[in-house]
């Protein structure tokens, strides 16, 4: 079968209903996804990583990295607890990485 402009929906032509649906749960992903953006950072104690040398600092928070974009990924509301408290350790990890001079670069936003 051909596709022509007059049934190709990326062409301006009809959209059944499969791709109102595709683009709606799209839609809604992209929504919650991005809604991790605000929520705020649960306090975690860097003295919980006070031991760990800079090298171990920084394998954890590349770790916390691929678990928080993991977790906004998901956009569950339930995620909204587990991304708080990356935020939080991650900030932990950083402050105790200034304080041992590892010279990582975290970066915000």
């Amino acid at each position: 079968m051909q596709m022509s402009a007059g049934n190709n929906p990326y062409c301006g032509g009809k959209m059944g209903f499969g791709t109102y649906v595709a683009f709606g749960i799209a839609a809604l992903v992209t929504a919650c996804a991005s809604q991790s953006d605000y929520i705020p950072p649960t306090y975690v104690s860097p003295s919980s990583f006070e031991h760990l040398t800079c090298r171990q600092i920084g394998e954890e928070a590349k770790r916390i990295t691929r678990s928080d974009a993991a977790a906004g990924q998901a956009g569950k509301p339930d995620d909204a607890t587990e991304i708080s408290l990356l935020k939080g350790t991650m900030e932990a990890l950083e402050q105790v990485s200034i304080e041992k001079n590892c010279n990582i670069q975290f970066q915000h936003g």
